[in-house]
């Protein structure tokens, strides 16, 4: 039984996170919780890629 809890904490709390980042980011939660899982660095890199989506950007003016 403590195997199994080694096992989830070592690989499902990453992947955990992954999706909880990954929805929030707007991007898809099953492959970024999957890639997480497995490699944790992948966590970094979503973590990184973050852009607000409640700032628009506003297209330049044309006069």
């Amino acid at each position: 039984m403590s195997e199994l809890i080694f096992l989830l904490l070592l690989f499902g709390l990453p992947a955990a996170f992954g999706v909880v980042l990954a929805r929030r980011r707007g991007k898809n939660p099953l492959l970024w919780g999957i890639l997480s899982g497995v490699f944790p660095f992948f966590l970094v890199v979503l973590y990184i890629h973050y852009k607000p989506a409640d700032k628009e950007e506003k297209p330049p003016a044309t006069d």
